[in-house]
């Protein structure tokens, strides 16, 4: 006896806008996201927590997507999974978008003071918190609530802190006055992985420096005049024979006169400029280098707000760009201007503010990186603990620890984790929080993202010893991120969870690639050039965004987003729709008819399920999440639904006995569970309602999200019917040529046709098949080929048909006869032409060393079957 719902309404497309909000709140209320150790082997994600600057863009929906796939399959496979949600307080980020709101209002957060600005900050923080919360269930994410974590919550700030203590205590802290990127717009300094280069039009300016107490001049080319009052030497190369003569002399820089030296050094490229530049230590680095080597004097021109300071003399005040004005209207006026040249260079913007960064003086914390470097390139490139898909950013991560330097923590920032200012009794207990004071300045958000999959497992405060919760989930089991944060946040993570808990912090690391805009830009809430989460959710609903977005996410490549993803995307789940509202019209019917029929065609679709099965747990474990979709997709639209339910439908007329029925609703059911991971709404009310075997327990409870993930036994023959496939493909051929047949010539009534015998053609079974779906009158086997005898009658017209497993040649009246031998030759002329230029590929040198081996494979087959329809058209002819 077979169960089914009465309440079911089978509408015209699945409604998601009703449907999808009840069973997110039936996952809630039956805690199906929940996670505690048990016995169970676990499977452990931590989201890469969004900002919290405003609602999530195109390129969340791709990453939390792909997480939540991963997770789902998982919970199918029986693991006990953890996603464990998180949200970033982002200082420069969030601390940018309250200044544009105060400035909108006419004040700044000076105006405003410190107190009332974090008050700002935290009414922020707590209405986007909710919105993306929100948005995650609003697209499905299966994460476990209880444990939602944010970057500045007190129990992740008290870690901070003691990993900031513990660094100072062992000597991995240092507090340097350098030169560091600043930037005007946030007023704080930034890493050299915050700044997005842009390729600008510069000018070159050509200055005329007096040398001191005599009448020659020594030209030096330079982006920055209005630095001049920084000026602390001229410097040329000591191999460049034109200014030999005046290494050691003095030199007068043009309005303030200053006397300067002129100092040679091998950094300085002849063929630039001049091949001779001034040297303004405290504005650049490289200067500052030079400058350090020589023992030059540092001035400090430029402030933190972008104006000149005392140093500027009479443009004291000015902001960059007016000083640069008035100092080139004097340069002019005293003749030390000798040519403006306008040429394309690299210019760098904070990637937060779109500003263009400064180099300045400022006094900054420090954390000695290279330590951490040297271990974790020992476990990653000799061990190999983290496996990293694809293999190929292995390389940029050994480049980031060979080179890496001191990183720069300190941000000169309100909203922030604030950085502790210890005292000696602190600095004898690190770990103990005394006597910490706060500083005016806050961490890079980074400083506490590192240490992030210890912190949501309170790895830092709470020993190992005694936290069994670390113990169970961690390392965790794969990191899912963009390629952007590679060295912000992935690298730093490894570094240190193999320092602070000597183990690393994740078994596996995913890099998708990154959605980008028509013009090639990363999505950002930045840039604001993402499409409205909300807006598509509410046009298109959760399943079709999730589905669409990936099936362009091709492993680690970009996508470039269009809209038109979602409409493939809506006709896959419209036919799982319409696939369900077909199988529920099948009804009981002890008296089977066609026993046989169903019985094949059962054992094929059973055996290609089970083949695609085993492919796509393959291409899981390779991250390759994009060709899952896709050849679940084709599975199901090629397969189930064109060939087998058509079958099915027409075979047996909407009836079959209690054995069948069962095997179909088991069927559609283990292609519904592994179709959730990717769309868990329709499958999860598709699912619920789809007719259950009395075995289920408590049917009112059921959810898909409990299931059993499909699995093929073992030895894998078993359970795939190799032999049968095979035939089935060559009965699908002439299937697909009869349909072409029938769509070229506008004619789709029943017909005769005559058919080559071969040994399964011999087969009932396979006749009413071919039958069925070629729509046939009857099906004529012939011994052999005659042509006079391939006829197809219809009411009006004579026709001419031959059907091979690949080939259907046609003449379209008796008197043209022999159209259908130049129908052949010219057949043979294209496929002649194709294998030679086919071969000429395969013989060249270029193409052999080059090609990858998938496609090389391919072209080999390609000449394969061309070669065989050669042979077959001319076989035809004699």
């Amino acid at each position: 006896m077979i169960y089914t719902k009465n309440d079911i309404v089978l509408e015209k497309e699945y409604n998601y806008k009703k449907n999808d909000p009840i069973s997110y709140k039936k996952w809630e209320q039956n805690k199906s996201f929940a996670s505690f150790p048990d016995n169970r082997l676990s499977y452990v994600v931590i989201m890469p927590p969004p900002n919290i600057t405003g609602e999530l863009h195109i390129g969340h929906i791709l990453n939390n997507t792909i997480q939540d796939v991963l997770v789902r399959k998982a919970r199918l496979e029986g693991f006990n999974t953890c996603w464990v949600p998180g949200l970033d307080h982002a200082s420069i980020a969030t601390e940018l978008k309250l200044i544009n709101e105060l400035k909108k209002k006419g004040v700044s957060k000076q105006n405003i003071g410190f107190k009332k600005f974090l008050n700002l900050a935290t009414k922020w923080k707590l209405k986007y918190s909710k919105t993306i919360i929100e948005q995650l269930k609003q697209i499905g994410c299966s994460c476990d609530w209880q444990r939602l974590k944010f970057s500045m919550d007190a129990e992740v700030s008290k870690s901070v802190n003691k990993i900031f203590l513990k660094l100072a205590k062992e000597g991995f802290l240092y507090r340097n006055y350098g030169i560091v990127n600043w930037d005007y717009k946030t007023q704080t300094a930034i890493s050299n992985e915050e700044i997005i280069y842009k390729t600008c039009l510069v000018k070159l300016y050509y200055i005329k420096y007096k040398i001191k107490d005599e009448n020659e001049y020594i030209i030096a080319a330079t982006k920055r005049p209005e630095t001049i009052f920084a000026d602390s030497a001229l410097c040329v190369n000591p191999k460049d024979k034109r200014y030999v003569k005046f290494i050691n002399k003095k030199a007068l820089v043009p309005i303030s006169l200053k006397v300067i030296p002129i100092i040679a050094d091998n950094y300085i490229d002849k063929q630039f400029g001049t091949g001779c530049v001034k040297i303004t230590p405290a504005h650049d680095f490289n200067d500052k280098l030079i400058a350090e080597r020589h023992n030059l004097e540092f001035i400090k021109l430029i402030d933190k707000n972008g104006k000149l300071n005392e140093y500027g003399l009479n443009f004291s005040g000015e902001t960059i760009k007016v000083a640069r004005k008035h100092v080139l209207y004097f340069l002019k006026k005293y003749k030390n201007l000798l040519k403006v040249e306008e040429y394309n260079s690299q210019i760098g913007f904070s990637e937060r503010s779109n500003t263009e960064v400064e180099q300045l003086l400022s006094t900054q914390w420090f954390v000695k990186m290279n330590l951490f470097a040297k271990k974790a390139l020992n476990n990653i490139h000799k061990n190999d603990v983290i496996k990293f898909y694809p293999q190929s950013i292995k390389k940029k991560i050994k480049y980031w620890f060979v080179n890496i330097k001191d990183w720069n923590i300190s941000r000169q920032l309100w909203w922030g984790h604030r950085i502790p200012k210890f005292s000696k009794k602190a600095k004898k207990d690190s770990y103990s929080g005394s006597d910490i004071e706060v500083d005016i300045e806050v961490l890079d958000t980074w400083f506490s993202a590192w240490i992030w999959p210890l912190v949501v497992f309170n790895g830092i405060e709470k020993r190992k010893i005694n936290n069994y919760e670390l113990q169970y989930y961690y390392p965790t089991t794969v990191l899912v991120t963009g390629k952007d944060i590679l060295f912000f946040w992935v690298i730093r993570m490894i570094l240190a969870g193999l320092f602070f808990s000597k183990k690393k912090p994740f078994k596996n690391i995913y890099f998708h690639g990154l959605v980008k805009d028509k013009n090639m830009l990363k999505m950002s809430k930045s840039l604001g050039n993402s499409p409205n989460i909300k807006q598509i959710i509410n046009e298109y609903g959760a399943d079709t965004v999730r589905s669409g977005i990936l099936i362009r996410a091709h492993f680690d490549n970009d996508i470039v987003f269009d809209n038109k993803v979602f409409f493939q995307a809506h006709n896959i789940n419209n036919k799982i729709w319409n696939a369900f509202k077909l199988i529920a019209k099948f009804k009981l019917n002890t008296n089977q008819i066609n026993v046989e029929l169903n019985n094949y065609i059962f054992l094929w679709i059973e055996s290609k399920f089970n083949i695609l099965i085993k492919i796509i747990n393959k291409l899981f474990e390779r991250f390759q999440i994009s060709k899952v979709l896709i050849l679940i997709n084709n599975f199901f639209k090629k397969h189930f639904c064109s060939i087998f339910l058509e079958i099915i439908k027409n075979a047996n007329f909407y009836f079959l006995n209690d054995f069948f029925l069962k095997k179909l609703y088991h069927l559609f059911r283990k292609i519904l569970i592994i179709y959730h991971p990717f769309i868990p709404f329709i499958t999860e009310y598709i699912g619920t309602f789809l007719p259950i075997l009395p075995n289920k327990k408590n049917l009112k409870k059921y959810s898909i999200i409990n299931e059993n993930w499909p699995y093929t036994k073992w030895p894998y023959t078993k359970n795939v019917k190799i032999e049968l496939i095979k035939e089935f493909k060559l009965i699908y051929n002439i299937i697909l040529n009869l349909r072409k047949f029938r769509l070229v010539y506008n004619f789709y009534k029943q017909m005769t046709i005559y058919i080559y015998k071969k040994n399964y053609i011999n087969k009932k079974t396979i006749q009413d098949i071919l039958i069925l779906l070629g729509n046939l009158k009857t099906l004529i086997v012939l011994d052999k080929i005659v042509l006079d005898q391939i006829t197809v009658y219809t009411k009006y017209t004579k026709q001419y048909i031959f059907v091979s497993d690949n080939e259907i040649y046609i003449i379209k009246n008796q008197t043209n006869k022999n159209n259908i031998f130049d129908n052949i030759k010219s057949k043979i002329s294209y496929y002649q032409i194709f294998l030679n230029k086919i071969t000429s590929k395969l013989k060249n040198d270029n193409f052999l060393n080059n090609v990858p081996e998938n496609i090389l494979k391919l072209e080999q087959k390609k000449r394969i079957d061309c070669i065989n329809k050669i042979k077959l058209l001319k076989k035809i002819l004699k």
